[in-house]
């Protein structure tokens, strides 16, 4: 991690006490998937079409209220189980998208379990998105949640039924993806393209990327406390677990942290200079980021 000039960068111990900020910030808690005695009422699971072998589902899935699979998703968490009796316990509410991924052995064979199949077939969004206009109508209206179980135009009849959407930015919902980030490099793309501009239009859906190694998120504009119960809930490293703070915007990024192995001071970063990767997580409970400018955060997470 070279240095600006101007800036500084300060080693930490692997474990330090970080309370939150004094003045006002927005709190992130990514973690909370691996809680299993946190609350679920607004928590989210979108499998999309990447494979899901390497993920604790049977751990992850209990934690969140609704679950959809987004299109080849449903694919995905067939093939997760062995045997029956257990894939049997794990049905998505829903499956969407335009439906030309998913296996009709498969879309039968949930449909007969009690899932709903919502197809949307516009190509003028992705089957994430459309995943995403669904937990929007979801859990911000209930008039218009129970319209979702009376059949919806299918070509694009979510976006259309979610311009009635009514959206209180001071409800948040969690939404876990499994299977966006890793494998096609361009669906990978997409999905932290969602990040920013979910951001822009819908600040009150907290997106996280899960994979096999790694929770991704975004850091918001100005002053940010990431916190979670205690480290192990997510890495059982005795030492500080890794993380980098990614500038994939277009325009450079000053950064101030504490809490992270490397924290830096007033340290400028950009894709042309200076990146903060191979960094570490030392807050026992949290830890603290004031951006410029939003950026992407991944944090190693080993229950895999």
């Amino acid at each position: 991690m070279p240095e600006d000039e101007d800036s500084m960068v300060v080693e930490r111990p692997d474990d330090i006490e970080v309370p939150p900020p004094s003045e006002p910030y927005t709190l992130i808690e990514p973690f909370e998937f691996f809680n299993d005695s946190s609350g679920i009422s607004k928590k989210c699971l979108i499998i999309l079409n990447q494979s899901i072998r390497d993920m604790n589902l049977r751990r992850l899935w209990p934690n969140t209220r609704l679950h959809i699979c987004a299109d080849g998703g449903a694919n995905q968490l067939y093939d997760y189980f062995e045997h029956e009796n257990e894939r049997s316990k794990f049905v998505p509410d829903f499956i969407t998208g335009d439906c030309d991924s998913v296996t009709n052995e498969v879309k039968q064979y949930y449909i007969l379990k009690g899932t709903v199949v919502i197809p949307q077939y516009s190509q003028y969004s992705t089957d994430l998105t459309k995943s995403l206009m669904l937990t929007k109508i979801y859990f911000h209206s209930e008039t218009l949640r129970l319209k979702l179980y009376e059949g919806i135009e299918p070509d694009n009849g979510l976006s259309e039924l979610g311009q009635h959407l009514e959206v209180s930015v001071a409800t948040p919902v969690y939404v876990y993806m499994l299977g966006g980030i890793g494998g096609r490099f361009d669906q990978t793309i997409h999905s932290i393209n969602q990040l920013y501009k979910l951001n822009q239009s819908d600040p009150h859906l907290q997106i996280f990327f899960v994979s096999h190694s790694d929770m991704i998120f975004l850091i918001k504009k100005g002053l940010n406390y990431i916190q979670y119960e205690r480290k192990s809930l997510f890495n059982t490293s005795k030492k500080a677990p890794i993380c980098g703070l990614l500038p994939l915007s277009n325009t450079p990024i000053t950064l101030n942290t504490h809490g992270l192995k490397y924290d830096v001071i007033n340290w400028t970063s950009s894709m042309v200079g200076n990146v903060s990767s191979s960094n570490g997580i030392c807050g026992t409970n949290g830890f603290i980021v004031n951006a410029t400018d939003d950026i992407v955060m991944n944090a190693s997470i080993d229950h895999y």
